[in-house]
């Protein structure tokens, strides 16, 4: 009876990622399709109006026309504009600039803001933290310390869009091989999503094998 059980669990550890990215992909499929699909005369084009996905196909192309404007002059200045009104409204303004943050934040992780990830002793000794490095400690704390620094920034669990600014000797940080966004993933699942080793393990190969240290060599 017990692995009749164990059977039955195993099948629904299978099935239930297959399932559950179908329903939310459903889910999405139908709320574009809901919000734009009035925007598209299908009837008049001698289309059905009942085929689904229409919205996901003219949400992707709104957005994608709306990004290359948002690259241009115009599309600056309008976002000035909004970031102005906006920041002015009470009550939205906090909304607003907390959404903006947590876009910004992944934004910039993206553009390699991060440069790598580091382990660090944090909140004491034997304790360990992950963190992202993203500059060289300089100017005043650089110059009273008088050691060489790294600016870390600490992520909070769940929400990594929060965390603390430390300054952390070089010789205290850990340089570990996973990338910034398997460590994101890691934080954001408060350690139930590990980095696989494989996975690891060709990013220290490809560090190793890089052309540049290869011309050093």
């Amino acid at each position: 009876m017990k692995k009749i059980q164990n059977y039955f669990f195993s099948g629904i550890l299978i099935v239930a990622p297959l399932g559950l990215s179908v329903y939310v992909a459903w889910i999405v499929v139908g709320l574009a399709d809901r919000i734009f699909r009035p925007f598209v005369p299908l009837e008049q084009l001698g289309i059905p109006s009942e085929i689904p996905g229409v919205g996901l196909i003219v949400a992707f192309l709104f957005f994608t026309i709306l990004g290359a404007i948002a690259g241009s002059f115009f599309g600056k200045f309008y976002h000035k504009v909004v970031d102005g009104i906006l920041s002015r409204i009470p009550g939205l303004n906090s909304i607003y600039s907390t959404v903006k943050q947590i876009i910004d934040t992944f934004a910039t992780t993206q553009s390699n803001a991060f440069k790598e990830v580091v382990l660090i002793e944090y909140p004491h000794k034997d304790i360990y933290a992950l963190a992202f490095l993203t500059s060289e400690t300089k100017g005043e704390i650089a110059t009273k310390k008088k050691i060489k620094m790294i600016n870390v920034f600490m992520p909070s669990t769940p929400n990594p869009t929060t965390g603390f600014l430390m300054f952390v000797p070089l010789s205290k940080c850990i340089r570990l091989s996973m990338s910034v966004d398997q460590a994101i993933k890691y934080i954001i699942s408060a350690g139930l999503v590990t980095p696989t080793a494989p996975a690891i393990k060709k990013t220290i190969i490809k560090k190793k094998t890089s052309p540049k240290k290869l011309a050093k060599k």
